[in-house]
């Protein structure tokens, strides 16, 4: 979740993760946040603030806060069909053409989520997420997993000692990324796939498995990490209240 605030001079953008009525600015999330669930935050933002009713607040979903902050000031700046994808607790994606998010048209999976689709027995988010990668990193550890695991422990063992099973976990995390996202970046006609999240400051553990299984995308011309991992969801929070025109996307986002 990421918020920029001009109090006083232009307004509030918010980045937010779904479900969540974005145009209402109400919490519909029950599986992270719920103690904000059914909250009016947009409401509670007016009064703890003590702001006009008619002051200036957006909300977007966080992955596409991240996808305008990097095509803003990041490493997306220089294409104009870009995916994003953040790669965290869950998996989130957004899709852009000619600087404006698009929710539909040719690769864009429904409500531009490329975590909901379908995989195996489950969804793509249960591979490509930190439950993902603690549950594989634990079936190929065995006995000698401690239940402190952590994304972020996982892969300095990768990184520092070449752990074969940190090693694999990442090679697996890249085939399963480029497996889900060759198709999508292919119809979509994607010139830059950007990805951003916690998990994507491990990228070089599985930037080659990526990047050569989507090297036969014609349009495609990079695949890279963030420049801003941190600092984009903030930028494209702050780029959405800039812009003129903001259009209600409604609810976005499905949760199970």
């Amino acid at each position: 979740m990421g918020f920029l605030i001009f109090l006083g001079v232009v307004g509030i953008g918010i980045g937010m993760p779904g479900p969540f009525d974005y145009g209402e600015g109400i919490s519909l999330m029950k599986h992270k946040y719920a103690s904000i669930y059914g909250l009016n935050v947009k409401r509670e933002f007016v009064q703890r603030l003590d702001l006009e009713e008619d002051f200036l607040i957006r909300f977007e979903n966080d992955a596409w806060t991240f996808l305008r902050g990097e095509a803003w000031l990041g490493a997306a700046q220089e294409y104009n069909r870009i995916v994003g994808l953040t790669l965290g607790t869950g998996l989130g994606s957004a899709f852009m053409v000619d600087d404006e998010i698009v929710i539909e048209g040719a690769g864009v999976p429904p409500h531009a989520w490329v975590g909901a689709l379908p995989y195996d027995d489950g969804i793509v988010e249960d591979k490509i997420s930190r439950r993902g990668i603690i549950s594989r990193y634990r079936e190929l550890a065995g006995n000698s997993f401690s239940k402190n695991e952590d994304v972020e422990g996982i892969a300095l063992k990768g990184l520092e000692s070449g752990d074969k099973n940190s090693l694999k976990v990442f090679d697996e995390l890249g085939f399963t990324l480029a497996r889900v996202m060759k198709p999508l970046l292919s119809d979509f006609k994607a010139e830059c796939l950007v990805l951003g999240g916690q998990i994507s400051k491990s990228f070089s553990l599985f930037e080659a498995t990526l990047k050569k299984r989507l090297r036969s995308v014609p349009s495609l011309e990079r695949v890279i990490r963030a420049r801003l991992i941190d600092l984009s969801p903030l930028y494209g929070a702050a780029k959405l209240v800039f812009q003129k025109k903001v259009k209600n996307w409604g609810v976005i986002g499905v949760y199970e």
